[in-house]
């Protein structure tokens, strides 16, 4: 198994949400002796099985990637930002690095700004969750060089992740990881 996702409802509780990832994990994996623990950052880990797990939880959807490396998922429910106010470039100097927050400043529109804004913000969290870093880490790398998303951090692939399902044309997402 290179990369296997799994595509499940989304769930404002949080044991519920726990309960529908280690019910699907142990249904793809064949045992129900695997387990699905949290880390103190609340990354999330499997024992039973060498396998790697990375969850994102956006809209009505919750995305459980599974690989035999490690990796990272980030998604984004577009809808939710199409009325936002929110200046995203004070957020990208927040949170960005400086040539991240160019990158977002640089759009031609507001709309421009919010969209690569969140094309910057999957690729992070999704780096973050492989690597076990934190959103603390985000101006520490930089996912922009040359005004240009880099498609590699380090040794870790980044890219636009597409899973279809319905409605999937509302969200965004990236991954992180040396998938095959």
């Amino acid at each position: 198994m290179a990369l296997k996702c799994i595509v499940l409802e989304n769930n404002p509780d949080r044991e519920v949400r726990h309960a529908a990832v280690l019910e699907a994990v142990r249904k793809y994996l064949g045992s129900d002796e695997i387990m699905v623990n949290y880390g103190e950052t609340g990354k999330p880990s499997i024992t039973g099985a060498k396998k790697y797990i990375s969850v994102t939880t956006t809209g009505d959807k919750m995305i459980v990637a599974l690989s035999d490396s490690p990796v990272g998922i980030d998604g984004e429910y577009l809808p939710r930002y199409a009325e936002s106010r929110t200046d995203y470039a004070m957020l990208a100097d927040r949170f960005f690095s400086g040539e991240e927050s160019e990158y977002v400043r640089s759009g031609a529109t507001v709309v421009d700004e919010k969209e690569r804004f969140m094309k910057i913000w999957t690729r992070k969290e999704a780096y973050v969750k492989c690597t076990g870093k934190g959103v603390a880490d985000f101006p520490s790398f930089s996912v922009v060089e040359s005004d240009k998303l880099v498609a590699k951090l380090g040794n870790i692939p980044l890219k636009k992740f597409s899973i279809n399902f319905e409605g999937c044309e509302d969200y965004l997402f990236a991954i992180a990881g040396n998938l095959k």
